[in-house]
Protein backbone atom coordinates (compact mmCIF):
# COMPACT_ATOMS: atom_id res chain seq x y z
CA UNK A 1 0.00 0.00 0.00
CA UNK A 2 1.24 3.48 -0.88
CA UNK A 3 1.10 5.89 2.06
CA UNK A 4 0.53 9.61 1.43
CA UNK A 5 2.40 12.49 3.05
CA UNK A 6 1.28 12.71 6.66
CA UNK A 7 -1.75 14.87 7.34
CA UNK A 8 0.07 16.93 9.97
CA UNK A 9 2.04 18.60 7.16
CA UNK A 10 -1.09 20.60 6.30
CA UNK A 11 -1.10 22.55 9.58
CA UNK A 12 2.24 22.06 11.33
CA UNK A 13 3.76 25.05 9.56
CA UNK A 14 0.85 27.43 10.07
CA UNK A 15 2.50 30.66 11.26
CA UNK A 16 -0.76 31.75 12.88
CA UNK A 17 -0.30 28.87 15.34
CA UNK A 18 3.45 28.61 15.83
CA UNK A 19 5.00 32.04 15.28
CA UNK A 20 8.76 31.54 15.57
CA UNK A 21 8.60 28.96 18.35
CA UNK A 22 10.34 25.59 18.40
CA UNK A 23 8.24 22.70 17.14
CA UNK A 24 7.85 19.66 19.41
CA UNK A 25 6.59 16.56 17.62
CA UNK A 26 5.79 13.61 19.87
CA UNK A 27 4.01 10.29 19.52
CA UNK A 28 4.56 6.53 19.60
CA UNK A 29 7.80 5.01 18.39
CA UNK A 30 7.73 3.90 14.73
CA UNK A 31 4.68 6.04 13.98
CA UNK A 32 6.59 7.96 11.31
CA UNK A 33 7.99 11.05 13.06
CA UNK A 34 11.59 10.60 11.91
CA UNK A 35 10.54 9.61 8.39
CA UNK A 36 8.34 12.68 8.15
CA UNK A 37 10.97 15.02 9.62
CA UNK A 38 13.77 13.78 7.39
CA UNK A 39 11.44 13.89 4.41
CA UNK A 40 11.05 17.64 4.94
CA UNK A 41 14.70 18.04 3.97
CA UNK A 42 14.13 16.23 0.67
CA UNK A 43 11.12 18.36 -0.24
CA UNK A 44 12.85 21.67 -0.64
CA UNK A 45 13.55 22.77 2.95
CA UNK A 46 17.09 23.79 3.81
CA UNK A 47 18.29 22.18 7.02
CA UNK A 48 19.85 19.16 8.72
CA UNK A 49 18.85 16.22 10.92
CA UNK A 50 20.64 15.24 14.14
CA UNK A 51 19.89 12.16 16.25
CA UNK A 52 21.02 12.74 19.83
CA UNK A 53 21.28 9.00 20.43
CA UNK A 54 24.38 9.27 18.23
CA UNK A 55 27.51 9.80 20.32
CA UNK A 56 29.10 11.84 17.52
CA UNK A 57 26.26 14.37 17.71
CA UNK A 58 26.74 14.71 21.46
CA UNK A 59 30.50 15.16 21.02
CA UNK A 60 29.94 17.88 18.44
CA UNK A 61 27.57 19.67 20.81
CA UNK A 62 30.11 19.49 23.66
CA UNK A 63 32.70 21.12 21.41
CA UNK A 64 30.32 23.73 19.98
CA UNK A 65 26.70 24.25 21.14
CA UNK A 66 25.87 25.64 17.69
CA UNK A 67 27.48 22.81 15.72
CA UNK A 68 24.26 22.28 13.77
CA UNK A 69 24.73 25.62 11.99
CA UNK A 70 28.12 24.69 10.57
CA UNK A 71 26.78 23.85 7.10
CA UNK A 72 23.96 26.36 7.08
CA UNK A 73 23.71 28.52 3.96
CA UNK A 74 24.48 32.16 4.59
CA UNK A 75 20.95 33.29 3.77
CA UNK A 76 17.40 32.00 3.94
CA UNK A 77 15.36 29.91 6.38
CA UNK A 78 16.96 26.86 7.96
CA UNK A 79 15.44 23.89 9.79
CA UNK A 80 17.47 22.03 12.44
CA UNK A 81 15.83 18.73 13.47
CA UNK A 82 16.82 17.31 16.86
CA UNK A 83 15.64 13.71 17.32
CA UNK A 84 15.52 12.08 20.80
CA UNK A 85 17.24 15.00 22.53
CA UNK A 86 14.79 14.66 25.43
CA UNK A 87 16.65 11.54 26.56
CA UNK A 88 19.70 13.66 27.41
CA UNK A 89 20.27 15.13 30.89
CA UNK A 90 19.30 18.81 31.12
CA UNK A 91 17.85 18.69 27.62
CA UNK A 92 15.56 21.63 28.35
CA UNK A 93 18.49 23.83 29.31
CA UNK A 94 20.29 22.78 26.11
CA UNK A 95 17.30 23.81 23.99
CA UNK A 96 16.71 27.01 25.93
CA UNK A 97 20.31 28.14 25.44
CA UNK A 98 20.19 27.38 21.73
CA UNK A 99 16.74 28.86 21.10
CA UNK A 100 17.40 32.12 22.91
CA UNK A 101 20.46 32.77 20.76
CA UNK A 102 19.08 31.87 17.33
CA UNK A 103 17.95 34.37 14.75
CA UNK A 104 14.30 34.06 13.61
CA UNK A 105 15.22 32.54 10.24
CA UNK A 106 16.43 29.33 11.94
CA UNK A 107 13.71 26.96 13.10
CA UNK A 108 14.21 24.15 15.63
CA UNK A 109 12.15 20.96 15.40
CA UNK A 110 12.34 18.44 18.26
CA UNK A 111 11.02 14.90 17.80
CA UNK A 112 10.82 12.01 20.24
CA UNK A 113 9.05 8.71 20.82
CA UNK A 114 8.25 9.24 24.50
CA UNK A 115 5.49 11.65 25.41
CA UNK A 116 7.23 15.00 25.52
CA UNK A 117 4.25 16.55 27.29
CA UNK A 118 4.92 14.32 30.32
CA UNK A 119 8.51 15.52 30.55
CA UNK A 120 7.72 19.19 30.05
CA UNK A 121 5.81 19.24 33.34
CA UNK A 122 9.05 19.13 35.34
CA UNK A 123 10.38 22.65 35.28
CA UNK A 124 9.38 25.66 33.23
CA UNK A 125 12.57 26.59 31.40
CA UNK A 126 10.94 26.25 27.96
CA UNK A 127 7.68 28.05 28.72
CA UNK A 128 6.58 30.17 25.78
CA UNK A 129 9.35 28.85 23.54
CA UNK A 130 7.72 25.88 21.82
CA UNK A 131 4.53 24.70 20.15
CA UNK A 132 3.65 21.05 20.71
CA UNK A 133 2.15 18.73 18.09
CA UNK A 134 1.35 15.01 18.01
CA UNK A 135 1.81 12.36 15.34
CA UNK A 136 -0.45 9.37 15.80
CA UNK A 137 -1.18 6.23 13.74
CA UNK A 138 -2.50 6.75 10.22
CA UNK A 139 -6.22 7.41 9.95
CA UNK A 140 -8.91 6.86 7.33
CA UNK A 141 -8.87 10.52 6.30
CA UNK A 142 -5.08 10.39 5.92
CA UNK A 143 -5.25 7.40 3.58
CA UNK A 144 -7.70 9.29 1.40
CA UNK A 145 -5.42 12.37 1.45
CA UNK A 146 -8.39 14.52 2.50
CA UNK A 147 -7.70 18.26 2.85
CA UNK A 148 -7.73 19.07 6.57
CA UNK A 149 -10.09 22.08 6.23
CA UNK A 150 -12.70 19.73 4.73
CA UNK A 151 -12.73 17.51 7.83
CA UNK A 152 -15.06 17.84 10.82
CA UNK A 153 -14.29 20.52 13.41
CA UNK A 154 -11.33 21.79 11.40
CA UNK A 155 -13.06 25.12 10.77
CA UNK A 156 -14.08 27.58 13.48
CA UNK A 157 -17.63 27.65 12.07
CA UNK A 158 -18.01 23.90 12.79
CA UNK A 159 -17.65 24.50 16.52
CA UNK A 160 -20.76 26.72 16.53
CA UNK A 161 -22.99 23.76 15.61
CA UNK A 162 -20.90 20.53 15.69
CA UNK A 163 -23.78 18.13 15.01
CA UNK A 164 -25.07 20.01 11.98
CA UNK A 165 -21.58 20.26 10.52
CA UNK A 166 -20.97 16.54 11.12
CA UNK A 167 -24.22 15.57 9.40
CA UNK A 168 -23.29 17.69 6.43
CA UNK A 169 -19.96 15.89 6.06
CA UNK A 170 -21.28 12.37 6.69
CA UNK A 171 -23.98 12.80 4.09
CA UNK A 172 -21.47 13.49 1.34
CA UNK A 173 -18.79 10.93 2.18
CA UNK A 174 -17.86 7.86 0.18
CA UNK A 175 -15.29 6.02 2.25
CA UNK A 176 -12.98 3.29 0.97
CA UNK A 177 -13.96 -0.07 2.46
CA UNK A 178 -10.63 -1.52 1.32
CA UNK A 179 -8.71 1.14 3.26
CA UNK A 180 -10.86 0.55 6.33
CA UNK A 181 -10.36 -3.22 6.19
CA UNK A 182 -6.58 -2.76 5.90
CA UNK A 183 -6.55 -0.38 8.86
CA UNK A 184 -8.71 -2.70 10.93
CA UNK A 185 -6.46 -5.64 10.14
CA UNK A 186 -2.98 -4.09 10.26
CA UNK A 187 -3.45 -0.96 12.37
CA UNK A 188 -2.25 2.54 11.59
CA UNK A 189 1.51 2.22 12.07
CA UNK A 190 3.14 2.91 8.70
CA UNK A 191 5.36 -0.16 8.25
CA UNK A 192 2.85 -3.00 8.84
CA UNK A 193 0.12 -1.01 7.04
CA UNK A 194 2.30 -0.39 4.00
CA UNK A 195 3.36 -4.04 3.79
CA UNK A 196 -0.14 -5.41 4.46
CA UNK A 197 1.27 -8.84 5.24
CA UNK A 198 -0.18 -10.99 8.03
CA UNK A 199 3.14 -12.72 8.65
CA UNK A 200 5.05 -9.44 8.79
CA UNK A 201 2.42 -7.91 11.08
CA UNK A 202 2.51 -10.86 13.48
CA UNK A 203 6.27 -10.54 13.88
CA UNK A 204 6.14 -6.73 13.98
CA UNK A 205 3.68 -6.79 16.90
CA UNK A 206 5.95 -9.05 18.91
CA UNK A 207 9.09 -7.05 18.07
CA UNK A 208 7.35 -3.77 18.86
CA UNK A 209 6.34 -4.96 22.32
CA UNK A 210 9.87 -6.20 22.94
CA UNK A 211 11.33 -2.82 21.99
CA UNK A 212 8.93 -0.85 24.16
CA UNK A 213 9.19 -3.17 27.17
CA UNK A 214 12.87 -4.11 27.09
CA UNK A 215 14.43 -0.93 25.67
CA UNK A 216 12.19 2.08 26.26
CA UNK A 217 10.78 1.01 29.62
CA UNK A 218 14.22 0.48 31.13
CA UNK A 219 15.75 3.54 29.49
CA UNK A 220 13.02 6.08 30.21
CA UNK A 221 11.77 4.94 33.63
CA UNK A 222 13.03 3.59 36.94
CA UNK A 223 11.48 0.18 36.23
CA UNK A 224 14.34 -2.32 36.07
CA UNK A 225 12.42 -5.55 35.48
CA UNK A 226 10.04 -5.98 32.58
CA UNK A 227 8.47 -9.27 33.71
CA UNK A 228 5.50 -7.64 35.39
CA UNK A 229 4.99 -5.20 32.52
CA UNK A 230 4.93 -8.11 30.05
CA UNK A 231 2.39 -9.98 32.16
CA UNK A 232 0.28 -6.84 32.51
CA UNK A 233 0.21 -6.27 28.76
CA UNK A 234 -0.79 -9.92 28.31
CA UNK A 235 -3.84 -9.42 30.56
CA UNK A 236 -5.08 -6.20 28.97
CA UNK A 237 -6.53 -7.40 25.61
CA UNK A 238 -9.49 -9.10 27.30
CA UNK A 239 -10.07 -5.92 29.34
CA UNK A 240 -10.15 -3.47 26.42
CA UNK A 241 -13.33 -1.41 26.65
CA UNK A 242 -14.11 -2.62 30.17
CA UNK A 243 -13.72 -0.76 33.44
CA UNK A 244 -10.15 -1.32 34.56
CA UNK A 245 -9.90 -2.69 38.08
CA UNK A 246 -6.42 -1.96 39.43
CA UNK A 247 -7.10 -4.09 42.52
CA UNK A 248 -8.15 -7.08 40.41
CA UNK A 249 -5.10 -6.78 38.17
CA UNK A 250 -2.84 -6.39 41.19
CA UNK A 251 -4.20 -9.62 42.66
CA UNK A 252 -3.75 -11.46 39.36
CA UNK A 253 -0.16 -10.27 39.14
CA UNK A 254 0.51 -10.71 42.86
CA UNK A 255 1.70 -7.15 43.31
CA UNK A 256 0.59 -3.97 45.07
CA UNK A 257 -1.85 -1.35 43.88
CA UNK A 258 0.80 1.45 43.74
CA UNK A 259 3.26 -0.75 41.81
CA UNK A 260 0.68 -1.74 39.22
CA UNK A 261 -0.56 1.84 38.85
CA UNK A 262 3.02 2.97 38.24
CA UNK A 263 3.46 0.35 35.51
CA UNK A 264 0.27 1.49 33.79
CA UNK A 265 1.39 5.11 33.94
CA UNK A 266 4.79 4.27 32.44
CA UNK A 267 3.19 2.30 29.59
CA UNK A 268 1.07 5.34 28.83
CA UNK A 269 4.14 7.58 28.81
CA UNK A 270 5.65 5.26 26.22
CA UNK A 271 2.50 5.43 24.06
CA UNK A 272 1.73 1.73 24.29
CA UNK A 273 -1.57 2.40 26.05
CA UNK A 274 -3.92 5.23 26.82
CA UNK A 275 -6.79 5.49 29.27
CA UNK A 276 -10.14 7.28 29.31
CA UNK A 277 -11.62 8.72 32.47
CA UNK A 278 -15.35 8.80 33.25
CA UNK A 279 -17.39 11.93 32.66
CA UNK A 280 -19.71 12.77 35.55
CA UNK A 281 -20.58 16.45 35.30
CA UNK A 282 -24.26 17.26 34.75
CA UNK A 283 -25.18 13.67 35.51
CA UNK A 284 -26.34 11.93 38.67
CA UNK A 285 -25.42 8.41 39.75
CA UNK A 286 -22.46 8.01 37.42
CA UNK A 287 -18.95 6.74 38.03
CA UNK A 288 -16.51 9.45 39.02
CA UNK A 289 -13.46 7.23 39.27
CA UNK A 290 -12.09 4.30 37.29
CA UNK A 291 -10.57 4.23 33.83
CA UNK A 292 -10.87 2.23 30.62
CA UNK A 293 -7.65 1.23 28.86
CA UNK A 294 -6.97 0.92 25.14
CA UNK A 295 -3.94 0.10 22.99
CA UNK A 296 -2.56 2.70 20.61
CA UNK A 297 -2.15 -0.18 18.12
CA UNK A 298 -5.68 -1.56 18.10
CA UNK A 299 -4.92 -5.05 16.64
CA UNK A 300 -3.42 -5.93 20.05
CA UNK A 301 -7.02 -6.17 21.29
CA UNK A 302 -7.40 -9.41 19.24
CA UNK A 303 -11.18 -9.99 19.54
CA UNK A 304 -13.01 -8.32 16.58
CA UNK A 305 -15.50 -6.46 18.78
CA UNK A 306 -12.71 -5.14 21.01
CA UNK A 307 -10.53 -4.25 18.02
CA UNK A 308 -13.49 -2.32 16.57
CA UNK A 309 -13.98 -0.33 19.79
CA UNK A 310 -10.23 0.16 20.24
CA UNK A 311 -9.86 1.42 16.66
CA UNK A 312 -12.60 3.99 17.28
CA UNK A 313 -11.01 4.98 20.59
CA UNK A 314 -7.56 5.55 19.08
CA UNK A 315 -9.01 7.40 16.09
CA UNK A 316 -11.13 9.69 18.28
CA UNK A 317 -8.17 10.34 20.59
CA UNK A 318 -6.07 11.28 17.57
CA UNK A 319 -8.80 13.64 16.35
CA UNK A 320 -8.95 15.31 19.78
CA UNK A 321 -5.18 15.79 19.80
CA UNK A 322 -5.25 17.17 16.26
CA UNK A 323 -8.08 19.64 16.93
CA UNK A 324 -6.29 20.88 20.02
CA UNK A 325 -2.92 21.08 18.25
CA UNK A 326 -4.49 23.09 15.42
CA UNK A 327 -5.66 25.70 17.90
CA UNK A 328 -9.33 25.02 17.28
CA UNK A 329 -10.06 24.60 21.00
CA UNK A 330 -9.72 22.06 23.79
CA UNK A 331 -11.06 18.67 22.64
CA UNK A 332 -11.18 15.74 25.08
CA UNK A 333 -12.43 12.15 25.07
CA UNK A 334 -14.27 10.41 27.94
CA UNK A 335 -16.65 7.57 28.63
CA UNK A 336 -19.87 7.59 30.66
CA UNK A 337 -21.16 4.85 32.96
CA UNK A 338 -24.04 4.90 35.41
CA UNK A 339 -24.30 2.89 38.62
CA UNK A 340 -27.01 0.72 37.05
CA UNK A 341 -24.64 -0.38 34.26
CA UNK A 342 -25.75 1.93 31.44
CA UNK A 343 -22.81 3.16 29.41
CA UNK A 344 -21.75 5.36 26.53
CA UNK A 345 -18.47 4.19 25.01
CA UNK A 346 -17.17 7.64 24.12
CA UNK A 347 -18.13 11.21 24.92
CA UNK A 348 -16.49 14.05 23.02
CA UNK A 349 -16.23 17.39 24.80
CA UNK A 350 -15.17 20.68 23.26
CA UNK A 351 -13.94 23.35 25.67
CA UNK A 352 -15.39 21.24 28.53
CA UNK A 353 -18.88 21.08 26.98
CA UNK A 354 -20.32 17.68 25.90
CA UNK A 355 -21.08 17.68 22.16
CA UNK A 356 -21.33 14.07 20.93
CA UNK A 357 -21.64 10.48 22.12
CA UNK A 358 -20.09 7.76 19.95
CA UNK A 359 -21.05 4.13 20.50
CA UNK A 360 -19.11 1.18 19.06
CA UNK A 361 -21.09 -1.84 17.83
CA UNK A 362 -20.01 -4.52 15.39
CA UNK A 363 -23.42 -5.14 13.82
CA UNK A 364 -26.22 -3.89 16.11
CA UNK A 365 -28.01 -1.02 14.38
CA UNK A 366 -30.62 -0.31 17.07
CA UNK A 367 -29.69 2.27 19.68
CA UNK A 368 -29.84 1.06 23.27
CA UNK A 369 -32.43 2.79 25.47
CA UNK A 370 -29.88 3.36 28.24
CA UNK A 371 -27.55 5.03 25.74
CA UNK A 372 -30.36 7.29 24.54
CA UNK A 373 -31.17 8.22 28.13
CA UNK A 374 -27.59 9.28 28.74
CA UNK A 375 -27.61 11.32 25.53
CA UNK A 376 -30.89 12.98 26.57
CA UNK A 377 -29.53 13.81 30.02
CA UNK A 378 -26.45 15.42 28.51
CA UNK A 379 -28.49 17.02 25.70
CA UNK A 380 -26.12 15.77 23.02
CA UNK A 381 -26.64 13.72 19.83
CA UNK A 382 -25.45 10.14 19.54
CA UNK A 383 -23.81 8.32 16.66
CA UNK A 384 -23.42 4.53 16.54
CA UNK A 385 -20.47 3.28 14.48
CA UNK A 386 -20.90 -0.22 13.04
CA UNK A 387 -19.04 -2.36 10.55
CA UNK A 388 -21.97 -2.75 8.17
CA UNK A 389 -21.32 -0.57 5.13
CA UNK A 390 -23.21 2.63 4.49
CA UNK A 391 -25.34 5.18 6.32
CA UNK A 392 -28.20 3.41 8.08
CA UNK A 393 -29.71 6.39 9.91
CA UNK A 394 -28.89 10.08 9.82
CA UNK A 395 -30.48 13.06 11.57
CA UNK A 396 -32.77 13.97 14.49
CA UNK A 397 -29.98 13.74 17.04
CA UNK A 398 -29.22 10.12 16.13
CA UNK A 399 -27.11 8.43 13.49
CA UNK A 400 -26.02 4.89 12.67
CA UNK A 401 -23.19 4.75 10.15
CA UNK A 402 -20.37 2.46 9.19
CA UNK A 403 -17.12 3.12 11.04
CA UNK A 404 -15.26 3.80 7.80
CA UNK A 405 -17.57 6.74 7.02
CA UNK A 406 -17.29 8.25 10.49
CA UNK A 407 -13.51 7.89 10.57
CA UNK A 408 -13.18 9.44 7.10
CA UNK A 409 -14.81 12.60 8.45
CA UNK A 410 -12.30 13.31 11.25
CA UNK A 411 -8.60 14.26 11.17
Amino acid sequence: MHLPVRQIDQYLWDEEIIGRKMLFLSGPRQVGKTTYARGLLTRGRSGAYFNWDNTEVRKRYAADPFFFLKDRPSKGPYLAIFDEIHKRPKWKDILKGIYDSLDPSCRLMVTGSARLEWFRRSGDSLAGRYSHFHMMPISMSELSAAPVPDLWLCKASDWKDPWKSLLRRLGGLKASRADYEDLFRFGGFPEPLARSSDRFHTKWKRDYLDQVLTEDLREMTNIKTVDMAEKLVGLLPERVGSLLSINSLARDLETTHPTLKNHLMQLQKLWLLFTLAPWSRRLNRTLRKGEKAYFIHWPYAFDPARVHENMLATSLLKACLNWTDMGMGNAELWYVRTFDGKEADFLLTLDKDPVLIVEAKLSEVNLDRGLLNIAAALKVPVIQAVQKAGILRLGDGQAVVSADILLSAIP
